[in-house]
């Protein structure tokens, strides 16, 4: 329960929204994250999808929100569950050159884990630090790395992993990405696509 909760509130917004030109900072988002975590021999799969949304409000500062929903089966020895996550965060980014930014992300979100019989709820928020660059052929890549602190009434969870996301621009507008969480427990895997406005 609580490694989905936390799952569940960073997916879609611990990143500002890649482009395919001039690092904008204006996009929808739809996708979906896949995490694998390993109890004792055993792999527990847990599945997501996230609408989200990034807007500049300043020069250098951009407010987001997203709202997420994930399922995992019942198993043999566990019920199914599943859980929704709203999520509110802000970032500034502060450019090297016209290709290279220096990102700084902050969240805060609240969770619903749901099982049958029981309803739990945790919080928590990240904020991170790193760089997001545009690259020739319609790619963009970036690379932050975050510490988040999830608890409820009965747990406190710390974390510090390397969120790493490339995107590819179909057009100015529109754009494929994929991303992955490093040094992290669970194995975490995001993709989806993105609208600039």
């Amino acid at each position: 329960m609580k490694k989905m909760l936390i799952a569940a509130g960073l997916a879609g917004m611990l990143m500002p929204a890649l482009a395919s030109a001039e690092l904008d900072y204006d996009a929808f988002s739809v996708g979906f994250r896949t995490m694998t975590t390993s109890v004792g021999y055993v792999d527990t799969n847990y599945t997501e999808f996230g609408l989200g949304i990034t807007k500049s409000v300043f020069k250098r500062v951009y407010l987001g929100a997203s709202y997420v929903t994930g399922t995992q089966p019942a198993t043999p020895t566990s019920a199914g569950r599943v859980v929704h996550s709203t999520t509110l965060g802000a970032g500034f980014h502060f450019p090297l050159n016209e290709d290279i930014d220096i990102i700084v992300p902050g969240h805060v979100f609240q969770g619903t884990d749901m099982i049958p019989g029981s309803d739990a709820s945790a919080s928590g928020y990240d904020i991170g630090a790193g760089i997001r660059a545009e690259m020739p052929y319609g790619l963009e890549g970036s690379a932050v790395a975050v510490y988040d602190n999830t608890s409820n009434d009965t747990y406190s969870n710390k974390d510090t992993y390397i969120n790493a996301q490339l995107g590819f621009g179909f057009t100015h507008e529109i754009q494929m990405y994929a991303g992955m969480d490093l040094f992290r427990d669970s194995k975490n895997i995001d993709f989806g696509l993105r609208v600039f406005y």
